[in-house]
């Protein structure tokens, strides 16, 4: 207990102090998981990582066994993007020296969700289908503070790309199960070009179904009386 806590107070000591360098800069997702992996090979006694450094401040201590892999979840990029620092200092030995510490960047985007509406969604047997579909993408801001920028939609029907359309509205005239996506583009000049990306679940697509089967009836037959 007495080693732990000369440590926790080494690496606080040393992160406010030591000349910290910079290093990547990594793009998650809100509410997604992920993980921080020292390179293949490395093998130290104890792995400190510091999220966010300064007041508030979370330290993560990891042993030799663990690889010293962090994974951790950001849930705080609701609407718009966060940006955390998490750094890294690693001691080789028991009773060794604290390493330098690296500081990296992690920026948390908001799930994108797209919707679909349509100005009718069923039509009758003895008619042709002439639909408009209109997608929108949910609210968020502060996306251009990093650079990030969402791309055209990708339309599809079954599964399909419908070639061409990439606007926000597309007119159809068969009966089928219609999406559309967007998805984020990280950008590639400025402050916060990407070291790596993990934006699985970034995306929630869109989807709407146009159906062709309304009956048409039959006018009933009248009888005198």
């Amino acid at each position: 207990m007495k080693k732990l806590f000369t440590t926790l107070l080494a690496v606080m000591f040393f992160s406010c102090l030591a000349q910290v360098s910079k290093a990547g800069t990594y793009y998650v997702v809100n509410g997604q998981s992920f993980s921080l992996s020292p390179a293949a090979g490395s093998s130290f006694y104890q792995y400190l990582w510091t999220l966010d450094p300064g007041a508030g401040q979370v330290i993560e201590t990891l042993n030799q066994a663990s690889g010293g892999v962090l994974t951790h979840t950001f849930s705080d990029a609701v609407t718009s993007p966060s940006i955390h620092k998490i750094t890294l200092g690693v001691i080789e030995v028991l009773d060794g020296c604290l390493s330098n510490v690296v500081e990296h960047t992690i920026i948390v985007l908001p799930t994108l969700t797209v919707s679909i509406t349509a100005d009718k969604e069923n039509f009758c047997t003895d008619k042709t289908v002439a639909a408009s579909l209109s997608a929108t993408v949910s609210a968020t801001t502060g996306l251009d503070t990093y650079g990030v920028t969402i791309s055209p939609f990708a339309w599809s029907k079954g599964g399909s790309v419908i070639s061409g359309q990439t606007g926000s509205s597309l007119n159809v005239t068969e009966a089928g199960i219609y999406s559309a996506l967007v998805s984020y583009v990280l950008p590639t000049t400025g402050d916060f070009i990407p070291t790596a990306s993990k934006l699985t679940g970034s995306v929630i697509g869109g989807t709407k179904e146009i159906l062709h089967n309304l009956p048409v009836p039959t006018v009933p037959a009248i009888t005198l009386n």
